[in-house]
C-alpha cells in the first residue's frame, strides 16, 4: 500500500469571556441559537414563523414567548458541516422581548430532547477605532519587508506582485460595505466572470464618468450557479442584492480595510499594498444604516464569501464570546471550500485602541483553531501594550496609524489605528504567497507566512505586569522571508511504502516501511537529512528508527529510506498515528519538521480504499454483468460509482445524476434478459435505472426527493421485476410502483399524506400469492399496501413516534403469514402480524435506526431481530421467546444508524454479526457476543450507511465493504467463508426488499460445516507479482500434495506434502523454489493430489 501523508491537527479551544464591550453587551439579550439534532430528520419551521414540528419546542416558545425561529444561515448547503456538525440545522430563536437571563433561556431550551446544543449569540464589532492623529509616510510595508519582496518580480518588465500565468488569488472582505469603485481600488476589484452573460470578459463599464455594472451581463440569473445572482463583484447578504457598497458614506472600515489589503501598487496615486494586484472582494455584512458599530451579517457574509469562491477571507472584526455554531461555520468554511480566513485579535480591554490595554482574553473569530489570528504592532516593531495578545495569536503586524482608503469622494485617504488593519496586512501577504504557490495547500502557504515571521523585542517585555511570552504569535510578518522560503529546504515524506506481501500492514507483520524524502521543488538543498519515527501507539513497535541520508536532497529531488516497524497478532485493527521528525541543514541554517502519518493496520483489499468521497448511502456487492466477478457500487453526492476488483471503475462508471443521489442502489434483472440493472433515486425525484454499462435503462420523473432504497419485486408475476420506491416532502409523500418501462403499474403512485424517509419492504405477508408493500412514516405510522394500491385491512397501525427504520418482514412465528418489524424514535421495537394486530413489542431505550435485520444468531432454532440505534448498543431480540440471544446486547460505545450484517464469516457453521457506529468503529461480534480477532476496527471517519459482506475477489473468503464520509473501504476478512443464508447487504438482498425467507436459512445450528467433495479453486490474483492465493476443499481427513511445475514439467515448489483433516483449505505462494530463491516470469502449474483425487490449474507470473 502507498499512502501519501498529511500534517493533521485539530486543537480545540473553550473559554470563559467578559461581559461588555466598550460599555455595551457582549451578547444579544434578544436571541439564542439552537442546534436541531441529527436524529431529527422531519425538523421543520411552519409559515408563522414560530411553530415547528417539535411539540416541546411548540410549548416553550409559547411560554417565553418567541417571536420568530429562523434558520442562521439560510444559504448553507446541505453538506455544509464540520464533522457531524451541519450548519443548516442551526436556528435563532428570537424573543419579543429582552431576556434578563439568558443562561437561564439557553438552558430552558437545551431541556428539550430534540435540540442538541443551545448558546448565547455574541455581538460582533469592527476591529477599529477612529483616530484623528496625522502620518505622512507607509512605514508599514518596509517594515514587513514588503519592499524587499517586490524585487522577486520584474515590475519594470510587466511581472506583477500577486499576478500569475492563469488564475488569481481573490481576498474576500466580509465587513462594513466596500467603495469598490474607489480610484485605488477599482483596478483590483474582482471580477466575476462566470456572470459574464455577454461573454466580452468584463463585468463592470465605466460609463458617463462612472464605474457601473455591465448592463450586459446583469439578467436576475445565477449564471455561475454559485447560489447568488448577478454577483458580479462579490454579494450584500445583508440587503440580499448584488451590490456591497456601504449603505452610507460614513460606513467606512471596510473600505479601509480592502486598501490594506490590495490597494493598486505602482499606478502613481495613493496607497501601496502588500497584495499589490490580488483581487479584492467585497461582502457587505450590515444592513443598519444608522449604527456601525456593530455588523449584523458576518456570518452570511463569510459564507458567501467562501460559496463565491475567495482563496482567503478577512475577518476585521471581534466578539468576545466562543460560539459553536460560528466555530462549525469556520471549519466548514476551511474544510469544505478551502479557504483561509485571517482574523483581528482585537484592540484592548475596551476595544479602545491606544488609549486601551492589553487583554488576555481571546476575542472571535481570531481564537478559533484554523483561523490566524493578527495582533498589531507600531512603528518600529514596537508592541504598545494596546491590542490584545493570546496563546491563540498566530503572527502580528503594523496596526498603528495606518493610512487607509476611504469611502468618501471628497476624503479618500485617512488614517486608522486598530488589528482591523494589521489583519488585512496579513491577508495581503498570504495571498502573494498563494500566487507564487498557487497548487500548494493552505498548510504549506500558512507554514510559510507564520514560520519566516520574526521575532522583535518586545515580545519579550511585560504589559500591565504580565509576561507576552508565548501570546504574540511567532513574530512579526515578514513578506520578504515568506517569500523566501521557497530558498529554504522544505521536507516531506512524498511515498510512504508498505512493503508487505500483500500491500496492507496485517496484524502480526514485521514490515519494512520505504519512506521517500522529497525536498519542494525551488528550495535549497537540505543538508544532513535525519529521519526518526516514533508513535505512542502500543500496538506498534517501532524496530528501526532512524534514517540518516549521507548524501544531500536538492531542491525537487528524493531519497527514500527505510523503517521498520512490527505489531502483535491480535492487534485490533486500526489506523496508528506515526510521526516522522525530520531534521536538516543549509549551509548554516537548520530546520526541522514533522510529518504525521498514519499506519492502516488492516485486512485491506488490493485497490482500496477510494478516497475523498462521502459515501452517505448504502453500497451494494453483485455481478450486473454476469461474468462472476462481483462489482461495488455506490453514491456519493451525485456520482453513482462502480468499481470491481483492484478498484477499477466498472466501464461506463461513475454516472453523474447531476444533484446529490439520496438513495442505496438496488439490483436485479428488470426485463428478464439476463443482465441486471442497477435502481436509485435522486433528491431531485428521477428513479434511474443503469444497465452494466452505466445506460440509462428508464428514468422516471417526479416531483419530490426520492427516499432510501427501492426495492425490486415481481408485482404481476410476469417474469420481469417492478420497482417499488417513496418520495416524499417535509409533509406529505407518495409510494410508486413502476414497470422497467416506466410505466405505472395499475393502482400506483398512492398518496400518502405524511412524511417518509425511508424505503418500502415487500413480500407476500398474507400467504395468497400476492405481493404486499409496507412502509413506514414518519408521522408514526406502519402501512400495508397491497398490489393493486389499497390500503390493507388492519392499517395504518399507529406507533409512539416516528419511524426512521425501514420495516423488516420475516414469518417469526412459523403460521406461514409473515410478520411486520418496524421501529421508532422512541425505541420501541414493534412487531405486528400480517393483519396489523400487535404480536409483542421491545423497548430499546432509544431511537431505533438503520434498519433490522434477521438470524437465528444462537442456533436454538428462533429467529432473532438485531438492530442498532441510539442506545449505543446492538441488540438481539427472540421476539417469539421475548428474550434477547446470550451474549447479547453488545456495547457498541456510541449511537449507530446502519442495520446489522450477519454472515459466516470463518466458516464454523456460526454467524457473525457486522455493525458500524457513526464514529467509524467497525465491531464484528460471533453468535455469543464475543468479538471477532482483530476487531473492532476504527475507521477514522463517520459511517452512517449500512456496509456490505460479498466475495468480490472469488478467493473463498468475504470482503467487508465500508462507506463513510471520506471514502470507500474494502477489508479482505482472510478466512474461509461460510455460506449460510444471511443478511449480508443492507434490506437483506440485492433487490432491497427487506424480506427475510426462512426456506432459506438453516435454523438448526451445524457446528461441523464440511465440503461435500475435493476441489481445486483459481489462483487469485493471476497474474500475480509475486504472492498468489488458492484454496481446495477436503471432504474427509486425507494425506494431500500440492506442487508447483514450471513449463517444462520440472517440480518448483512443494505447498503440502501432509495429512490435513476434512475442511475448506487456503494456501498461497510467494514465487520462490523450494531453495528460497525467486522464481523467474512464466507459466506455472499447481497440482493437487489427494486420495484418488488430483486436479492441475495453471497461473502467471509477471514480474
Amino acid at each position: 500500500m502507498v499512502i501519501i501523508p498529511k500534517k493533521l491537527y485539530t486543537p480545540i479551544y473553550f473559554f470563559f469571556v467578559i461581559t461588555l464591550l466598550n460599555g455595551r453587551e457582549e451578547f444579544f439579550n434578544d436571541k439564542i441559537m439552537i442546534y436541531i439534532d441529527n436524529k431529527i430528520t422531519d425538523f421543520q419551521v411552519m409559515d408563522d414563523q414560530v411553530t415547528t414540528s417539535i411539540s416541546g419546542l411548540n410549548d416553550l416558545s409559547k411560554e417565553e414567548k418567541v417571536n420568530s425561529i429562523q434558520q442562521w444561515l439560510p444559504n448553507a448547503r446541505p453538506n455544509d458541516r464540520n464533522a457531524d456538525i451541519y450548519l443548516a440545522r442551526y436556528f435563532v430563536v428570537e424573543f419579543e422581548d429582552p431576556k434578563d437571563d439568558l443562561d437561564d433561556m439557553v438552558n430552558k431550551f437545551l431541556s428539550i430532547d430534540q435540540i442538541r446544543y443551545s448558546e448565547k449569540m455574541g455581538i460582533i464589532e469592527p476591529a477599529y477605532i477612529p483616530n484623528d492623529s496625522l502620518w505622512d509616510q507607509l512605514y508599514g510595508l518596509p517594515q514587513v519587508k514588503a519592499d524587499l519582496a517586490y524585487d522577486f518580480w520584474d515590475i519594470d518588465g510587466g511581472i506583477l506582485p500577486g499576478q500569475m500565468e492563469s488564475g488569481e488569488i481573490v481576498v474576500a472582505i466580509p465587513d462594513i460595505g466596500l467603495k469598490w469603485d474607489h480610484p485605488d481600488l477599482i483596478d483590483n476589484i474582482w471580477q466575476n466572470l462566470g456572470e459574464d452573460a455577454d461573454g466580452d470578459g468584463v463585468v463592470l463599464e465605466f460609463a458617463d464618468t462612472v464605474w457601473v455594472f455591465d448592463p450586459g451581463d446583469t439578467n436576475g440569473i445565477d449564471d455561475d450557479e454559485d447560489g447568488y445572482i448577478d454577483n458580479f463583484i462579490g454579494y450584500d447578504p445583508a440587503m440580499s442584492d448584488n451590490d456591497p457598497a456601504p449603505l452610507n458614506k460614513f460606513h467606512e472600515h471596510g473600505t479601509k480595510v480592502a486598501g490594506n489589503v490590495s490597494a493598486v501598487t505602482n499606478n502613481g496615486i495613493g496607497l501601496a499594498s502588500v497584495g499589490f494586484s490580488v483581487k479584492l472582494m467585497g461582502v457587505n455584512a450590515n444592513n443598519n444604516i444608522d449604527e456601525p458599530w456593530y455588523l449584523t451579517h458576518t456570518n452570511q457574509a463569510v459564507l458567501a464569501a467562501a460559496q463565491m469562491g475567495a482563496d482567503i477571507i478577512n475577518c476585521s472584526w471581534v466578539s468576545l464570546a466562543f460560539n459553536d455554531y460560528q466555530y462549525n461555520l469556520f471549519n466548514t468554511v476551511k474544510n469544505e471550500y478551502g479557504c483561509i480566513t485571517v482574523a483581528a485579535a482585537g484592540n484592548g480591554v475596551s476595544n479602545g485602541g491606544v488609549e486601551d490595554t492589553t487583554d488576555f482574553n481571546p476575542r472571535y473569530p481570531a481564537a478559533y483553531d484554523n483561523t490566524v489570528s493578527v495582533t498589531a504592532l507600531g512603528e518600529n516593531s514596537t508592541f504598545n501594550c494596546w491590542a490584545n495578545v493570546h496563546e491563540t495569536v498566530d503572527i502580528g503586524a503594523p496596526g498603528e496609524f495606518i493610512i487607509c482608503a476611504m469611502p468618501r469622494d471628497d476624503e479618500l485617504y485617512a488614517l486608522g489605528t486598530g488589528t482591523s488593519y494589521a489583519t488585512p496586512l496579513t491577508a495581503g501577504a498570504i495571498a502573494l504567497v498563494k500566487s507564487v504557490i498557487p497548487d500548494a495547500d493552505n498548510e504549506v502557504i500558512l507554514s510559510k507566512i507564520i514560520h519566516t515571521a520574526e521575532y522583535y523585542p518586545d515580545m519579550d517585555r511585560t504589559c500591565v505586569g504580565q509576561e507576552l511570552d508565548g501570546l504574540l504569535g511567532s513574530g512579526q510578518l515578514n513578506v520578504y522571508r515568506a517569500i523566501l522560503a521557497c530558498y529554504y529546504p522544505e521536507l516531506s515524506a512524498s511515498e510512504i511504502d508498505f512493503q508487505t506481501d500483500d500491500g496492507f500492514v496485517n496484524p502480526g507483520d514485521t514490515v519494512v516501511v520505504n519512506v521517500t524524502v522529497a525536498n519542494s521543488m525551488g528550495f535549497e538543498a537540505a543538508e544532513n537529512v535525519i529521519a526518526t519515527l516514533s508513535t505512542n501507539d502500543s500496538l506498534l513497535t517501532v524496530i528501526n528508527d532512524q534514517i540518516v541520508f549521507d548524501d544531500a536532497i536538492p531542491g525537487g529531488e528524493e531519497l527514500t529510506g527505510q523503517f521498520i516497524i512490527t505489531s502483535p497478532s491480535n492487534a485490533l485493527l486500526g489506523d496508528i498515528v506515526c510521526n516522522i521528525h525530520f531534521s536538516a541543514t543549509s549551509g548554516e541554517t537548520f530546520y526541522e519538521t514533522d510529518i504525521e502519518f498514519q499506519v492502516p493496520l488492516s485486512l485491506g483489499q488490493f485497490g482500496y480504499p477510494i478516497e475523498n468521497i462521502n459515501v452517505q448511502t448504502a453500497p451494494i456487492i453483485t455481478d450486473l454483468d454476469g461474468n462472476s466477478l462481483k462489482e461495488i457500487y455506490f453514491s456519493a453526492d451525485s456520482m453513482m460509482y462502480g468499481t470491481w476488483v483492484a478498484g477499477f471503475d466498472v466501464p461506463g462508471f461513475p454516472f453523474d445524476a447531476g444533484i446529490e443521489i439520496g438513495s442505496s442502489p438496488a439490483a436485479g434483472d428488470l426485463d428478464g434478459n439476463g443482465d441486471k440493472e442497477l435502481v436509485f433515486g435522486s433528491t431531485d425525484g428521477i428513479l434511474y435505472a443503469l444497465t452494466k454499462t452505466g445506460t440509462q435503462h428508464v428514468a422516471y420523473g417526479q416531483s419530490d426527493p426520492i427516499m432510501g432504497a427501492p426495492a425490486l419485486c415481481d408485482m404481476d408475476q410476469d417474469g420481469d421485476l417492478e420497482i417499488i420506491f417513496v418520495s416524499g416532502n417535509e409533509t406529505s409523500g407518495a409510494l410508486y410502483a413502476i414497470h422497467d418501462t416506466g410505466d405505472d403499474v395499475t393502482g400506483f403512485p398512492l398518496d400518502i399524506p405524511e412524511k417518509m424517509v425511508v424505503g418500502p419492504a415487500v413480500a407476500d405477508l398474507d400467504n395468497d400469492g400476492v405481493l404486499d408493500i409496507v412502509i413506514v412514516t414518519s408521522d408514526s405510522n406502519i402501512y400495508a399496501v397491497d398490489g393493486t394500491g389499497i390500503i390493507k385491512d388492519g392499517f395504518p397501525f399507529i406507533t409512539s413516534a416516528s419511524l426512521s427504520s425501514p420495516a423488516t418482514l420475516v414469518d417469526l412465528d412459523g403460521d406461514q403469514d409473515l410478520e411486520i418489524a418496524a421501529g421508532n424514535e422512541n425505541g420501541e421495537l414493534y412487531v405486528l402480524h400480517h393483519d396489523g394486530s400487535l404480536m409483542t413489542s421491545f423497548s430499546a431505550g432509544d431511537a431505533i435506526r438503520g434498519g433490522i435485520s434477521v438470524a437465528d444468531i444462537n442456533g436454538n432454532g428462533s429467529l432473532e431481530l438485531l438492530f442498532t440505534g441510539y442506545d449505543n448498543h446492538v441488540h438481539a431480540w427472540d421476539p417469539v421467546a421475548n428474550t434477547e440471544a446470550f451474549g447479547w446486547p453488545v456495547d457498541l460505545g456510541t449511537d449507530a444508524v446502519t442495520e446489522p450484517l450477519t454472515a459466516d464469516l470463518d466458516n464454523d457453521g456460526d454467524l457473525e454479526v457486522v455493525t458500524a457506529t457513526i464514529t467509524g468503529t467497525i465491531h464484528i461480534n460471533h453468535h455469543d457476543g464475543t468479538p471477532y480477532q482483530n476487531f473492532p476496527y476504527s475507521s477514522q471517519d463517520s459511517i452512517y450507511s449500512t456496509p456490505a459482506i460479498g466475495d468480490l475477489d472469488n478467493d473463498g473468503d468475504y470482503e467487508l465493504i465500508v462507506g463513510t464520509l471520506m471514502g470507500l473501504q474494502v477489508i479482505d476478512m482472510q478466512e474461509a467463508a461460510g455460506d449460510r443464508y444471511s443478511w449480508q447487504v443492507y434490506r437483506g438482498n440485492a433487490h432491497r426488499d427487506g424480506y427475510f425467507d426462512v426456506t432459506l436459512a438453516s435454523i438448526t445450528p451445524n457446528k461441523n460445516v464440511l465440503p461435500t467433495e475435493y476441489s481445486l479453486g483459481n489462483n487469485y490474483p493471476n497474474p500475480f507479482n509475486p504472492i498468489t492465493r488458492f484454496t481446495y476443499s477436503l471432504p474427509e481427513d486425507v494425506r494431500v500434495s500440492i506442487t508447483v511445475y514450471d513449463i517444462k514439467g520440472r517440480a518448483v515448489k512443494t505447498l503440502v506434502d501432509s495429512e490435513q483433516s476434512a475442511g475448506y483449505k487456503s494456501i498461497q505462494w510467494n514465487a520462490t523454489n523450494d531453495a528460497g530463491a525467486p522464481v523467474s516470469t512464466g507459466l506455472y502449474f499447481y497440482i493437487i493430489q489427494a486420495g484418488n483425487f488430483n486436479q492441475t490449474k495453471k497461473m502467471i507470473l509477471l514480474k
